[in-house]
């Protein structure tokens, strides 16, 4: 039988009408453009308070780098932030450093030419380079993308196993908005903050185990005797 690895917008948002106490609302009502609202602004701030969950590209994008111009647009404009770049250098990719605005205000010489080394980010989809190149060439880009906004009918831009605490974030963020009492408020309160601590362990990389060796392996039980002549274990 088929395994489902998706929950619409309009899933999620029912289970938080349903934690909310708001019985029989339907996909058109004001309720649920309310929810769809929250969950918009919640995983775009939760994305930028931090790596709640990987959203990486593995293939690189590439964008043109004109001669004698230190500024490239990327063409996008959903980088969380930059990750790796490389630039074309006849056939081979050489890497280039993303640094800071204070790494760049310390190049003496801002006009020198060559294959470019380092690159600032503008913080949108803009990079400066240093040096400034001599030739047109093409940079490669591997970056963190920003969560994208929902829509009808598709699911939510976030891994289906964290759906159910996010239900829990937003829940909370809308307590006021429904008019929760403030005991319930302050209980929703901590679910919220334990949702967020779940999603970071969702978010945790997974690996197989180190593999054993076999070769001394000991298959006996734990020693519960103290002793260390293994006459314990017959």
């Amino acid at each position: 039988m088929p395994t489902v690895f998706s929950r619409t917008r309009e899933q999620l948002s029912r289970l938080v009408l349903r934690k909310l106490a708001v019985a029989g609302a339907s996909d058109v009502s004001a309720d649920m453009d309310i929810v769809y609202e929250a969950i918009d602004l919640r995983l775009k701030e939760m994305h930028r308070l931090g790596i709640f969950w990987r959203k990486v590209t593995t293939v690189p994008i590439s964008f043109a780098v004109a001669a004698s111009s230190a500024t490239a647009s990327a063409g996008v404009g959903d980088i969380l932030f930059p990750i790796k770049m490389t630039i074309k250098n006849g056939s081979l990719d050489d890497p280039v450093d993303i640094i800071d605005i204070r790494t760049f205000a310390a190049i003496k010489d801002k006009d020198y030419t060559g294959i470019p080394q380092k690159a600032l980010w503008d913080r949108s989809a803009g990079f400066v380079f240093w040096p400034i190149p001599l030739t047109a060439t093409t940079a490669k880009l591997v970056y963190e993308k920003i969560a994208d906004d929902t829509a009808a009918g598709t699911a939510p831009d976030i891994d289906v196993s964290m759906l159910r605490w996010l239900k829990d974030v937003i829940a909370y963020d809308l307590s006021d908005e429904f008019v929760k009492d403030e005991g319930k408020i302050q209980r929703w309160r901590q679910d919220a903050i334990l949702a967020e601590k779940n999603i970071r362990k969702l978010n945790a990389l997974s690996v197989d185990y180190t593999p054993v060796a076999v070769d001394n392996f000991d298959d006996r039980p734990a020693n519960p005797t103290g002793r260390t002549d293994y006459g314990w274990y017959q």
